[in-house]
């Protein structure tokens, strides 16, 4: 009887075992999936600064071509009047 009381425990304490690992594993799945988490909110963050920092780029770059176009209208309106004081000097 011995044997059989032996060979019980030995199949009870086996039985036991991967339910502990199952849960271990469990766990340290649990917690690879929250760092991944925490990563992939990490990675949303700074795409939406990069994105914030495109736009205020952009902004500029707009800002500085609307310069660049009033100072060229003006230069455009300089050399009209010259050409127009020119033509009536002639005539």
């Amino acid at each position: 009887m011995n044997k059989n009381n032996l060979n019980n425990n030995q199949k009870g304490q086996n039985s036991s075992l991967p339910e502990n690992y199952a849960d271990k594993l469990a766990v340290i799945a649990s917690v690879i999936s929250t760092f991944g988490d925490a990563l992939a909110t990490v990675a949303a963050v700074l795409a939406l600064e990069e994105a914030a920092n495109s736009n205020t780029q952009d902004q500029r770059s707009q800002s500085d071509r609307d310069q660049q176009l009033i100072r060229m209208q003006k230069q455009i309106d300089y050399l009209t009047d010259q050409l127009s004081n020119n033509n009536r000097k002639k005539n």
